[in-house]
């Protein structure tokens, strides 16, 4: 938590630059978190600041933005990714197999059938069956999933971030008038 603390909160509270510009790399890092792309997150998080950079003339810090990508990591990004196939099972109407188990049955059977006289890597049925279990079951709803999440985590992300940041500067504002008030004091009775 502490390592989370310094790597995640810390460079956003402290910068430098304007709440909008935390508030943005927060908001980028955890679209790109909940995107299924685990493994290029942090590139994406480049283009995408490139790109906005370049284009659009909107700057964010992109180790920030990188930094928030780890929020689905090795130990989480199977739960977030599952959540996102049953956001797109649900999106895309498939009532009748909500959780996909049954597009899997239907996907060993085919396995067991084809390498009953021993196992092919040509047999075209077996094949057949893998690209409509994974890319067509389980990647079409996981991709469809998982654009209302990363939509939804960006404008909740930028919202908490530049709620938190112009917080925590506030605080720290009266605390400096504080300590400046208390040692005009002091000198004033010396």
């Amino acid at each position: 938590m502490r390592a989370a603390r310094l790597r995640l909160i810390v460079p956003v509270v402290r910068s430098r630059r304007s709440p909008e510009y935390a508030a943005t790399a927060v908001a980028t890092g955890l679209f790109w978190a909940f995107t299924p792309t685990f493994g290029i997150q942090m590139a994406l998080c480049c283009v995408h600041w490139w790109i906005s950079r370049t284009f659009f003339r909107r700057d964010f810090s992109v180790v920030i933005a990188m930094a928030w990508t780890w929020v689905t990591n090795v130990f989480t990004v199977g739960p977030v990714y599952y959540v996102c196939f049953l956001i797109g099972q649900v999106l895309l109407g498939n009532w009748h197999d909500l959780t996909g188990y049954q597009r899997f049955l239907e996907f060993l059977q085919t396995m067991k059938s084809s390498t009953a006289s021993g196992p092919r890597l040509v047999d075209r049925g077996l094949w057949d069956a893998f690209f409509e279990l994974v890319v067509q079951g389980w990647g079409l709803s996981t991709v469809v999933g998982s654009i209302p999440v990363a939509i939804l985590s960006y404008l909740v992300g930028y919202q908490l971030t530049l709620r938190a940041v112009r917080r925590w500067r506030q605080r720290r504002r009266a605390r400096v008038g504080r300590r400046l008030r208390r040692r005009a004091a002091r000198a004033g009775d010396s």
